[in-house]
């Protein structure tokens, strides 16, 4: 059926005729959409029901309309890891089921076979909480009356090993840079080391962000490019959002470093602080940690380990758990306890020595 648009308010609007919940034949309209895009998506989504207010699509065809809903929504590098996890381990079960036939037994069978693939807890989760947003699109969308994935519940928490956390000791960074020429990647290296910063959120920073003692960090860089082109997006969580306190010696360095750039024709602050008009690539960046490893000896490791050698290094030195998570810019101080907690010094005996003080004043008042 065609749409229209209101030549005065230059809003799009359809109108079809379908069949209601009690069989009747009516005519649905409904406008103010921005765009005739808009308007045809809305179109398709109604006449995708057999019947308004019941869902009678199949998982695959609900699969196909919820894709172009979110590709409107998300953020691109989001979008993408969702279409992986639809496309490998979602779709393949439940493609042909009509949404409205997935039972209980359906889902729990289908919770079974992900376990078996021997994912962490966490991809999971995730995964199951993919199901439980297309669902409840379905829900709001096209009539489907509950959801299955909301009923049956999460994935059973396994609790794993605790797995080492790969970092450099203090030690084996100072090893490691000292063979690096000061130029820029050794800045960038050491930043990354004394903040903790995610390599998306230092690439992007420019000499606006740096300010006497301080970085201050609300945005990050896509890992792939999009047209040739890196995107800049927000942070994932508003307590990503945050001011980063650095040291002396990392004080120091940058203000060198600025001073370099600024011998470059047209020098300006919105300048990137690591790569000028353009941030430094990643896989130039892993080919300069490559190298410096090999000459230097020091174990290799990924670059977002430089934030868990962050983390380590702080907790060696007793800093509360707190500030290493606000620093980190963890959404909260539990995700910063699962990862780290295994690090924190073991200092029963201290606790015992001042309960035993406690205990001591307590009975010779």
């Amino acid at each position: 059926m065609p749409v229209y648009q209101n030549k005065q308010t230059k809003k799009w609007k359809y109108r079809v005729y379908a069949t209601d919940i009690f069989g009747n034949r009516k005519q649905f309209e409904k406008g103010g959409f921005a765009t005739k895009r808009e308007a045809q998506f809305a179109e398709r989504e109604l006449l995708s029901q057999d019947r308004v207010g019941e869902c009678n699509l199949t998982f695959e065809e609900l699969w196909e309309l919820y894709k172009e809903h979110i590709s409107l929504k998300m953020k691109a590098q989001s979008y993408r890891k969702t279409l992986s996890k639809f496309k490998n381990h979602i779709l393949p079960y439940f493609k042909d089921y009509k949404v409205k036939n997935i039972n209980a037994t359906i889902y729990t069978k289908w919770q079974r076979i992900i376990e078996e693939k021997g994912f962490k807890y966490k991809y999971n989760a995730s995964i199951h909480g993919s199901m439980v947003t297309i669902l409840n699109y379905a829900v709001q969308f096209h009539g489907l009356k509950n959801n299955i994935a909301s009923q049956v519940g999460n994935f059973k928490r396994k609790y794993d090993l605790q797995t080492s956390v790969n970092f450099w000791t203090l030690e084996e960074f100072n090893t490691f840079i000292s063979v690096m020429p000061n130029d820029v990647y050794k800045a960038f290296f050491t930043t990354l080391y004394y903040t903790g910063l995610r390599q998306g959120e230092c690439l992007v920073l420019t000499w606006k962000d740096f300010n006497k003692d301080y970085l201050d960090i609300y945005k990050t860089i896509s890992k792939e490019k999009l047209n040739g082109e890196y995107i800049i997006n927000t942070p994932k969580t508003k307590k990503s959002i945050r001011r980063v306190k650095l040291d002396d010696n990392l004080i120091k360095m940058l203000n060198e470093l600025k001073e370099k750039a600024k011998q470059f024709e047209g020098f300006e602050e919105d300048w990137y602080i690591f790569g000028c008009i353009n941030p430094l690539s990643p896989s130039t960046i892993g080919r300069k940690r490559d190298k410096y490893c090999a000459i230097s000896g020091i174990k290799k490791i990924r670059i977002h380990e430089l934030r868990h050698s962050h983390a380590s290094l702080l907790l060696s030195y007793g800093v509360p758990i707190t500030v290493i998570s606000q620093r980190l810019g963890h959404s909260n101080i539990t995700m910063t306890l699962d990862t780290y907690s295994h690090l924190i010094p073991k200092d029963e005996d201290k606790a015992i020595n001042i309960l035993n003080k406690i205990n001591t004043l307590k009975f010779t008042e």
